[in-house]
């Protein structure tokens, strides 16, 4: 199965990268464009919209927001993690390293749109 990436570039609404995610290489392309000081939040999810998950880097923290059948719910990050700042917002303490994060990634990416273990989860 193949995932959409939709990562804004410089506040351009509508605007910004658009791809497909399907491989550790795909994940590895969207986190260093995450990376990038000017991408804001992403959005990966399936042709029907069942799986998505909204993710951010910022400060060298990724954060991460799963919506699906099972679960609508943050990433449990670092305590001294800050807020992520973007549209739909990350708490504080909510930001993983970027090895997780990107494990985390590969994991949605390669199960079908479930619900990653390799993250804590608490509810939205």
């Amino acid at each position: 199965m193949t995932w959409a990436v939709s990562v804004p570039v410089d506040g351009a609404d509508g605007g910004g990268e658009h791809f497909t995610v399907a491989t550790e290489e795909d994940v590895d392309r969207l986190v260093a464009l995450l990376r990038r000081p000017e991408a804001g939040e992403g959005s990966i999810q399936s042709e029907n919209g069942a799986s998505v998950l909204d993710v951010l880097v910022q400060n060298d923290y990724g954060y991460l927001l799963f919506s699906g059948e099972e679960a609508y719910v943050y990433s449990v990050g670092h305590p001294d993690s800050p807020a992520g700042e973007s549209e739909g917002g990350f708490p504080a303490g909510s930001g993983v390293s970027i090895d997780r994060f990107r494990a985390a990634l590969v994991e949605f990416v390669t199960s079908g749109g479930r619900l990653p273990s390799a993250v804590e989860w608490r509810d939205s």
